[in-house]
């Protein structure tokens, strides 16, 4: 997949300062209600910057959020 020459490159130390403060957030709430993927993907950040923010794989980010958009299909068919 290309990338996108046209989308503004966002500045390393804002970027250092976002990695510091998830892994900070990790730190203290290692199960926070919203994952700091979720959060950095609904403020408009592309999955392979959020993978280098929080040090994960891109696919597992991009899984991740794929995931939290799809509704949970639990409990269908059980019962009536």
């Amino acid at each position: 997949m290309a990338a996108n020459n046209d989308a503004p490159q966002p500045d390393p130390a804002l970027l250092g300062i976002l990695a510091l403060l998830a892994a900070d957030r990790a730190e203290r709430n290692p199960e926070p209600q919203l994952a700091t993927e979720l959060v950095l993907d609904a403020a408009g950040l592309d999955h392979r910057l959020i993978a280098d923010v929080v040090g994960k794989k891109p696919d597992a980010v991009r899984m991740k959020i794929s995931r939290a958009r799809t509704p949970a299909k639990k409990g269908k068919g059980k019962g009536k």
